[in-house]
C-alpha cells in the first residue's frame, strides 16, 4: 500500500516536471517565432531558425576535444558525478572519488550529440569513458583493472600535479 502510494506520488511529480518542461520549451519556441516574424525577409527568417539547427558531427568533435583538453580528469558518463544513472558510471565515480581528486563529468544522457559523438571520438562503443591528461583510458572495466594494478593511481597523481 505504502509502496504504491509512493510510486503514484513519484509518477505525479514526473508528469508535472514533464509538463513544465514542455511548457517552457513551447514558450521559448513562441518567443523565437515572434522574433523571427519580426524580421522582414523570408531569407532572414530562415537564417534566424537555422541558428538553432543541429550541431554537425565536426562541431561535436571539436566540443569533445575542448572538454578533453580543458579537464585533466574527465569522465563521460550516464548521469553526473553527484548522481550516476547506471552501475558502470557509478563504479567509475567511486574509483575516481577514492583518489580524492576533483574530476569533471559530462552527462551523455542530457546531450545526444555528445553521447554518440564521444563513441566515435574514442572509437570505444560504451559509456562511461575516462580521459586522464588528454589520454583516453577506457570504460569502467578498464578502470577497475588499472585501479587494481596501481596504474590508474599513478596517472591520477600526474593529473593532480598538472592541476597545481
Amino acid at each position: 500500500m505504502i509502496r504504491s502510494t509512493i510510486l503514484a506520488t513519484l509518477m505525479s511529480w514526473a508528469l508535472v516536471a514533464h509538463t513544465a518542461c514542455a511548457f517552457t520549451a513551447s514558450s521559448r519556441s513562441v518567443a523565437t517565432a515572434k522574433r523571427a516574424s519580426a524580421t522582414t525577409s523570408s531569407t532572414a527568417r530562415f537564417m534566424a531558425f537555422e541558428d538553432f539547427g543541429q550541431e554537425t558531427p565536426e562541431d561535436t568533435k571539436e566540443r569533445i576535444q575542448e572538454l578533453v583538453d580543458n579537464h585533466p580528469v574527465l569522465v563521460f558518463m550516464k548521469g553526473s558525478k553527484l548522481f550516476p544513472q547506471c552501475g558502470f558510471s557509478n563504479t567509475a565515480c567511486q574509483i575516481l572519488q577514492s583518489f580524492d581528486i576533483d574530476f569533471h563529468s559530462v552527462d551523455v544522457l542530457s546531450d545526444e550529440a555528445i553521447r554518440q559523438g564521444v563513441k566515435e571520438f574514442s572509437q570505444w562503443p560504451t559509456i562511461p569513458q575516462l580521459y586522464v591528461c588528454g589520454e583516453f583510458l577506457g570504460g569502467s572495466d578498464i578502470m577497475i583493472e588499472m585501479y587494481q594494478s596501481g596504474e590508474l593511481g599513478e596517472m591520477i597523481e600526474k593529473a593532480k600535479a598538472d592541476m597545481i
